[in-house]
């Protein structure tokens, strides 16, 4: 992956109240197979793109943005799941940790072509991966727990 630091990306909710925009390239990407991970996809796994806060601009013109505080994360990290409340698309993720500056963490999904563009470089929880699923190939790290930027 070569992103420009001066490449932007724009995403969006479903229903497009809510976009975003990133700036630069991200910390890291990475597959999550971690039970909120894996529930909040509806699939095996959720592809994700670390930020730092100050490379997102959120566009929330309708008012639309709703968080839901999840307190019991598999990784034993809180973290705050901001989403569109009209079509209830998860936009993007902020780790308690870093509430009020540090990290965003968005979905590639929601930028046009995102998920050709941002190509994970970590897979994170493998011990929670279906047997059925292989994967993702060419990733960098394997990680059976939480991974740490």
């Amino acid at each position: 992956m070569s992103i420009s630091p001066t490449t932007t990306h724009t995403g969006a909710c479903l229903c497009r109240a809510i976009q975003f925009t990133v700036t630069g390239a991200p910390t890291a990407v990475y597959c999550c197979y971690c039970r909120d991970c894996s529930l909040g996809a509806g699939g095996p796994c959720q592809i994700t793109a670390r930020y730092p806060q100050s490379q997102f601009t959120l566009h929330d013109t309708d008012s639309q943005l709703r968080f839901y505080a999840i307190t019991d994360t598999t990784s034993g990290a809180p973290k705050h799941k901001y989403f569109c409340g009209r079509c209830g698309c998860t936009v993007y993720t902020v780790p308690r940790a870093t509430e009020g500056g540090g990290t965003v963490v968005v979905r590639p999904a929601l930028i046009p072509d995102g998920l050709e563009i941002f190509t994970p470089q970590i897979e994170c929880f493998t011990r929670c991966r279906p047997g059925w699923f292989a994967g993702c190939e060419g990733v960098q790290g394997r990680f059976e727990g939480s991974w740490r930027a």
